[in-house]
Protein backbone atom coordinates (compact mmCIF):
# COMPACT_ATOMS: atom_id res chain seq x y z
CA UNK A 1 0.00 0.00 0.00
CA UNK A 2 3.02 2.14 0.60
CA UNK A 3 4.94 1.32 -2.06
CA UNK A 4 1.70 2.08 -4.40
CA UNK A 5 1.34 5.72 -2.56
CA UNK A 6 4.94 6.70 -3.09
CA UNK A 7 4.85 5.44 -6.29
CA UNK A 8 1.82 7.40 -7.43
CA UNK A 9 3.18 10.64 -6.03
CA UNK A 10 6.65 10.08 -7.59
CA UNK A 11 4.81 9.87 -10.97
CA UNK A 12 2.95 12.76 -10.28
CA UNK A 13 6.03 15.12 -9.66
CA UNK A 14 7.37 13.68 -12.98
CA UNK A 15 4.05 15.00 -14.29
CA UNK A 16 3.78 18.95 -13.16
CA UNK A 17 1.56 19.98 -16.00
CA UNK A 18 -1.03 17.19 -14.86
CA UNK A 19 -1.54 19.26 -11.53
CA UNK A 20 -2.32 22.49 -12.55
CA UNK A 21 -4.96 24.57 -10.65
CA UNK A 22 -8.04 25.41 -11.68
CA UNK A 23 -9.01 27.20 -14.88
CA UNK A 24 -9.96 30.67 -13.32
CA UNK A 25 -6.08 30.65 -12.02
CA UNK A 26 -4.60 31.06 -15.63
CA UNK A 27 -7.50 31.65 -17.93
CA UNK A 28 -6.55 34.24 -20.80
CA UNK A 29 -9.61 35.91 -20.11
CA UNK A 30 -9.31 39.29 -17.96
CA UNK A 31 -12.51 39.29 -16.27
CA UNK A 32 -11.76 35.77 -14.94
CA UNK A 33 -8.43 37.09 -13.57
CA UNK A 34 -9.78 40.05 -11.84
CA UNK A 35 -12.22 38.34 -10.40
CA UNK A 36 -9.32 35.85 -9.28
CA UNK A 37 -7.35 38.52 -7.96
CA UNK A 38 -9.90 39.99 -5.88
CA UNK A 39 -10.68 37.00 -4.56
CA UNK A 40 -7.75 36.30 -3.62
CA UNK A 41 -7.25 39.93 -1.87
CA UNK A 42 -10.38 39.36 -0.03
CA UNK A 43 -9.65 36.21 1.70
CA UNK A 44 -6.04 37.28 2.06
CA UNK A 45 -7.48 40.74 4.04
CA UNK A 46 -10.47 39.51 5.95
CA UNK A 47 -8.43 37.40 8.58
CA UNK A 48 -6.74 40.06 9.29
CA UNK A 49 -9.43 42.53 9.91
CA UNK A 50 -11.30 39.97 11.80
CA UNK A 51 -8.60 40.10 14.33
CA UNK A 52 -7.95 43.94 14.13
CA UNK A 53 -11.89 44.51 14.63
CA UNK A 54 -11.63 42.36 17.92
CA UNK A 55 -8.63 44.13 19.18
CA UNK A 56 -10.64 47.77 18.73
CA UNK A 57 -13.65 46.10 20.35
CA UNK A 58 -11.54 45.11 23.32
CA UNK A 59 -10.06 48.48 23.69
CA UNK A 60 -12.82 50.36 23.45
CA UNK A 61 -14.69 48.03 26.33
CA UNK A 62 -11.33 48.05 28.47
CA UNK A 63 -11.64 51.84 28.20
CA UNK A 64 -15.36 52.00 28.68
CA UNK A 65 -14.53 49.88 31.40
CA UNK A 66 -12.00 52.44 33.17
CA UNK A 67 -14.42 55.27 32.96
CA UNK A 68 -17.36 53.32 34.30
CA UNK A 69 -15.17 52.84 37.40
CA UNK A 70 -16.41 49.37 38.38
CA UNK A 71 -19.87 50.23 38.50
CA UNK A 72 -20.87 47.14 36.58
CA UNK A 73 -18.25 45.18 38.61
CA UNK A 74 -20.50 45.93 41.87
CA UNK A 75 -23.66 45.07 40.33
CA UNK A 76 -22.01 41.80 38.90
CA UNK A 77 -20.43 40.52 42.31
CA UNK A 78 -23.80 41.57 44.43
CA UNK A 79 -25.64 39.24 42.23
CA UNK A 80 -23.15 36.46 42.71
CA UNK A 81 -23.09 37.42 46.42
CA UNK A 82 -26.79 36.29 46.43
CA UNK A 83 -26.46 33.25 44.29
CA UNK A 84 -23.58 32.29 46.85
CA UNK A 85 -20.53 32.31 44.73
CA UNK A 86 -18.19 34.71 44.97
CA UNK A 87 -17.01 36.32 41.46
CA UNK A 88 -13.10 36.97 41.90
Amino acid sequence: MKITIALALLGLATLPEAALACPVCFDRDDEARIAFLATTGLLTLLPLGLVAGFGVWLRRRSRAEEEDGGRNRGIQEGVASREGTKRP
